[in-house]
């Protein structure tokens, strides 16, 4: 059985890194920042030991590839970080010191796909050692990493169609822990994805404004909760900054949370900048929940013969690898609007002048 321990949200303050076309950028001034705030949300966290700390997207690199519209390639061969490398090696330093589990996200690199970057969430263990890894699916227009659908052929060729290839599960002594990485969450598949491979816990990252503020970032999250019944860890980003003189990027609007498998929030921060929230996982009593509830407990009542049918035609085409900037902005938003045509002319959208 699994004592029920503390599970730590950081939300911190980024800033983009700036280099020139091929150097090598230090993202020192973000990692000595957040190794404080994880000293400070640890300390913080008294109620049971804190065995899982959950970074906020962006947290060590920013997103100046995004802001900034920077070449796929440049920012693959220059932005990009190794997992693991020296950055995550900082971050081990930390969960060897407190003895836990840190999830974090990063941009970082594949040997098997060169010249190319991935968002990727990462778990080191208390050991200081990165044992798991997951890529997200889904990214808005203006980012540029590359996603497994992307490259669809090469990767099935490389790790197979499974769940594991897709929705990787990392199965820890804490609980079994999965990922929707920010856009991810706005798609109730990927949450079920890892569910389905066994997640007990899903690390969610972030979401900007005004989605924040209208309350569907709580709403997503309570649902990809109580719809897998799943604990939900889901840390903002603070303050973003795209340079020294502290001028904004995105603006994320804060609440971070900690829901629970029931789609209770257990705590939810509303502060914008430096924060953190904190909360108790019992995953003795999410496994009870599931193992003999009659309510509140869904995915024994999946008929998958029939959902299976909803995806049976492709909607956003897969293999499109679309790496190059300038432009790559205008190309994937021409790939969306010629999608959503498909959908007006397939009967699932309707014109609005009709």
């Amino acid at each position: 059985m699994i004592d029920i321990y503390n599970a730590v949200g950081i939300q911190t303050s980024t800033y983009d890194c700036k280099y020139r076309s091929g150097d090598k950028p230090h993202y020192r001034r973000n990692l000595d920042h957040l190794c404080k705030m994880i000293d400070t949300a640890v300390l913080h966290s008294l109620e049971y030991p804190p065995k899982l700390v959950a970074l906020c997207e962006g947290a060590i690199q920013g997103f100046p590839d995004e802001i900034h519209d920077w070449d796929h390639v440049a920012y693959a061969r220059s932005g990009a970080i190794s997992i693991p490398g020296q950055e995550t090696d900082r971050l081990a330093e930390m969960a060897v010191k407190w003895k836990t589990f840190i999830v974090g996200q990063a941009k970082s690199k594949m040997e098997e796909f060169p010249d190319r970057f991935f968002n990727t969430m990462f778990i080191i263990d208390p050991s200081g050692n990165v044992g798991h890894q997951h890529r997200k699916h889904v990214v808005f227009t203006i980012e540029h990493s590359t996603t497994p659908h992307d490259v669809y052929d090469e990767w099935v060729r490389m790790f197979g169609e499974g769940l594991d290839a897709f929705f990787p599960v990392a199965r820890t002594e804490i609980g079994n822990i999965g990922a929707c990485i920010c856009m991810d969450g706005n798609f109730p598949e990927t949450a079920r994805g890892v569910a389905m491979n066994g997640a007990e816990i899903i690390y969610r990252t972030s979401s900007v404004e005004h989605k924040v503020s209208l309350g569907i970032w709580e709403v997503q999250n309570r649902a990809r909760a109580i719809d897998n019944n799943c604990y939900v860890i889901a840390p903002n980003t603070g303050h973003h900054y795209i340079d020294d003189d502290k001028n904004r990027g995105y603006i994320f609007g804060g609440r971070s949370m900690i829901v629970d498998y029931r789609g209770q929030v257990l705590h939810i921060n509303y502060e914008t900048d430096d924060a953190f929230v904190a909360a108790p996982i019992n995953i003795y009593a999410l496994r009870k929940h599931r193992t003999i509830s009659k309510h509140l407990n869904w995915i024994p009542h999946i008929k998958s013969e029939i959902y299976r049918k909803i995806y049976e035609k492709p909607v956003w085409p897969k293999n499109l690898a679309v790496k190059e900037a300038p432009g790559r902005r205008e190309a994937v938003e021409e790939i969306l609007y010629q999608t959503i045509e498909r959908l007006k002319e397939d009967g699932i959208f309707e014109s609005p002048d009709t």
